[in-house]
């Protein structure tokens, strides 16, 4: 008892009002509504709060402007993917939340994938700023196959509809394509319209992650610390969103 007293005076001696970053437009991972952070990794990180002694002052934004505000030393990008390029220069917490990057296609026009291969020659639908792990990453320097990047999913849709590119990544997996489908204006009652097709690109682990030379690595070992914690006793599994499993022919 005495341990964790002491654990927890340290935690409230030590903590700060940390600015978060996050996209404004990624359900059911992040996103507002009504003008509030709504999502995953706004409610994991509210929930953390209590345990770390920080504040989260979340603030969400189209993601190019998440990255330039994270990597201005401005505050932490969360939900943001992993990659030796910003392994460089980020302190990393540990993976909040495992996503699928997806790729969708209209109906009628799906094709085989299985690897990166899979994809030459078409125009692929990406996000501005974006990564979608190593892999995926190299394959795009390297032209495998065109990109066309946009600063949201549901203008990535859009275009998908339209026929203006061959397919979609879509990093929030099977269910964030379901939420955004049911949830944007623009796509709403389109649902039939798409395909997610059934080999993933890759799986996704999203993270909070600071400059390095913010020196945010204490605040970042909090939160990593509490989060195991609380994920040992399940405290966010009523926070995981579920949904019904798509159409893959």
């Amino acid at each position: 008892m005495g341990a964790l007293l002491a654990a927890l005076l340290a935690s409230v001696a030590h903590a700060e009002t940390l600015i978060v970053y996050g996209s404004d437009r990624y359900p059911p991972i992040s996103y507002l509504k009504a003008g509030k952070a709504e999502g995953i990794i706004p409610r994991i990180l509210q929930r953390l709060q209590a345990e770390t002694g920080d504040t989260y002052d979340i603030r969400l934004m189209p993601w190019a402007r998440v990255m330039r505000m994270a990597s201005a030393g401005e505050g932490a990008a969360a939900n943001i993917s992993w990659n030796s390029e910003r392994a460089e220069i980020y302190d990393y917490s540990v993976p909040l939340y495992l996503s699928e990057v997806v790729v969708v296609v209209r109906k009628g026009n799906a094709f085989p994938f299985e690897t990166l291969q899979d994809l030459k020659g078409k125009l692929i639908g990406v996000g501005l700023g974006s990564s979608y792990g190593n892999a995926a990453d190299e394959a795009i320097a390297k032209g495998l196959f065109a990109v066309d990047r946009d600063a949201d999913q549901q203008s990535r849709m859009l275009k998908l509809l339209a026929g203006r590119v061959d397919a979609v990544f879509v990093s929030s997996g099977r269910e964030g394509v379901r939420h955004m489908l049911e949830s944007a204006p623009e796509l709403k009652g389109r649902i039939d319209q798409f395909v997610v097709l059934p080999q993933a690109v890759s799986s996704n682990p999203l993270h909070l992650a600071y400059l390095k030379r913010a020196g945010k690595k204490p605040a970042i070992e909090r939160l990593n610390k509490a989060f195991l914690r609380l994920k040992a006793r399940g405290a966010f599994n009523d926070l995981l969103a579920g949904g019904p499993r798509w159409r893959t022919d």
